[in-house]
Parts: C-alpha cells; structure tokens; sequence
C-alpha cells in the first residue's frame, strides 16, 4: 500500500505530463496533423502557428508537470503525516488528479490560444 500510495495522485499526473512533454520536445510534430501535436483552428491556419503553438505548449505542458510532481508528492507528505484513513486518502487523492488535469489542460489551452493570438493578430 505505501509504494501505491506515492505513486497515485497528482504526482502521477506530473510524471506522465513530463514524459509526454519531453516526447513531444524532442521528438515534435512535423506536419500538421489531427493526432500529434496541439490540434486547434488557429493552431492548424498554417505551418508558423502549428510549429509554435507545439513549442509554447510543450513548454507549458513541462513547466505544470514539475509542479504537479512536487505538489503531488508535498500533498502525500502532508496527508500521511495528518493521518487521513486509507479511503478518504484515496478519494481526496483522486479528486485532486482530476482537479489538477482539469486545471492544467484548461490553462495550457487558454495561455496557449492567446500567445498564437498575440504573436499571428492578422491570422486569427
């Protein structure tokens, strides 16, 4: 229970965000395409806004799944030490990925959309 325990929560979270988000920086989407990449209107106008929009949003994508990795961990830390029952653990833990992957991925969107906007006005 203790290894599974560290592992779940938004932690888990994190280290599934860095490992998409280093994929996808060094191993980033040529073409555009609906599957790999950061697939939006504006980000599909044309090949500059594809290229940067998967460059600004890999970097958000790494930047949230640091803090997301330490939060997590911080969050375990915190609730054992409180000694919070095994299923309330549990159940706050799971709230908490959800809650954070629903931040995150709103977030990176959003930032995201506005940089495209700032840096292409005539385009969108």
């Amino acid at each position: 229970m203790l290894f599974v325990t560290w592992i779940i929560g938004p932690q888990l979270l994190g280290f599934i965000f860095l490992a998409a988000g280093y994929i996808q920086k060094y191993y980033p989407p040529k073409k555009i395409n609906a599957l790999y990449g950061y697939p939006t209107t504006a980000s599909m106008l044309n090949q500059q806004n594809w290229d940067e929009a998967n460059r600004y949003s890999t970097a958000l994508m790494i930047k949230y799944a640091w803090i997301m990795l330490v939060a997590g961990i911080l969050i375990t830390a915190l609730l054992m030490l409180f000694g919070v029952k095994e299923n309330s653990f549990v159940l706050i833990k799971i709230a908490l990925m959800i809650t954070a992957a629903i931040i995150v991925l709103i977030n990176m969107i959003r930032l995201t959309e506005r940089h495209l906007k700032q840096i292409t006005p005539d385009n969108l």
